[in-house]
């Protein structure tokens, strides 16, 4: 089995975007995968972008969509899911022996119960007005979804999520993260069973193991984010069409990851050294580390054994 992840494109605010998008579907050909698992913040959703999804549809193999944050910037929940023809924002599928489990941390939780993360409802949701609510978050009814999703000893698993299930640095991380793990891992005590979660989100490399389970954090296939406001070489035309590129530092291949699971169970994940495309962060007074990871222009490749 085989298959690619990607994440984070945010195809709208890139001035390349095609020619990453082009590049993605190069390499999955050439990888001949199975199928293809987005983790996240691909597209605004609307009726423009639905030629996107076609080339998906057209490609031929399987595909899984997961929400981002950013999926929800100007359309509510229900016309994500249309836009993606998904049923619900969590979902699981199976593939051999391997079901995977696709979460949806895009709720926030408050003193007044628990509510789907719609920008524009709740774009200032990290002032100090909102200091007692928590976001990221998974709910209770899907924490216990979970929970049933994982019970089937014939099966390994593996998690995908947009937020972190590991990263604690300011609001990054799914924020009841530890609940989550928790519940990973008491499953993994009958038999080690969940093998590996991977998540996008955070624009940068990591990978942790942790009481036995892989965490593993998807660069963006685009870029990192920056607050120096750098002026880049890019046109007057392209500044204006793009105003966010002011922020972002681009990386110039199209960061993703290839999947491969043997006969055994274990795992293969084939990851790119790539480049950035005009200035490197250390030239501007970046650390490596940014939002609590590597930001490095690379997606890492690890073995995992799955003890079978």
């Amino acid at each position: 089995m085989k298959f690619a992840v990607f994440t984070d494109l945010h195809y709208d605010i890139i001035y390349d975007s095609e020619r990453r998008l082009n590049e993605l579907f190069d390499s999955f050909k050439k990888e001949a995968v199975d199928f293809i698992v987005d983790l996240g913040d691909l597209c605004h959703s609307t009726d423009k972008n639905k030629d996107i999804i076609n080339r998906f549809k057209e490609f031929g193999v399987p595909y899984y969509f997961n929400i981002g944050n950013h999926n929800t910037d100007y359309q509510s929940v229900d016309d994500v899911l249309k836009f993606y023809e998904l049923n619900n924002s969590y979902y699981s599928f199976v593939y051999d022996n391997f079901k995977f489990i696709v979460l949806d941390a895009n709720y926030i939780k408050t003193p007044d119960g628990v509510e789907a993360y719609y920008r524009k409802n709740h774009f200032d949701i990290e002032n100090t007005a909102y200091k007692e609510i928590l976001h990221p978050y998974l709910p209770k009814s899907e924490l216990e979804w979970l929970e049933n999703e994982i019970r089937n000893d014939k099966y390994y698993y593996i998690i995908f999520s947009h937020q972190s299930l590991t990263n604690g640095f300011m609001n990054r991380g799914v924020s009841n993260r530890e609940e989550v793990r928790k519940l990973l891992e008491k499953r993994n005590e009958r038999s080690k069973k969940v093998l590996l979660c991977m998540n996008g989100h955070d624009h940068g490399d990591d990978v942790k193991l942790i009481n036995g389970i892989y965490y593993y954090t998807l660069n963006s296939a685009s870029y990192i984010w920056q607050c120096i406001k750098e002026t880049y070489n890019y046109s007057d035309e392209i500044h204006a069409k793009y105003p966010y590129l002011k922020d972002m530092i681009l990386y110039e291949e199209a960061l993703h990851a290839i999947v491969t699971i043997d006969e055994n169970a274990n795992i293969s994940i084939k990851g790119i050294d790539g480049s950035y495309q005009n200035i490197e962060p250390e030239n501007i007074g970046m650390p490596n580390i940014w939002n609590g990871i590597s930001i490095k222009p690379k997606t890492s490749s690890l073995i995992i054994k799955s003890c079978n």
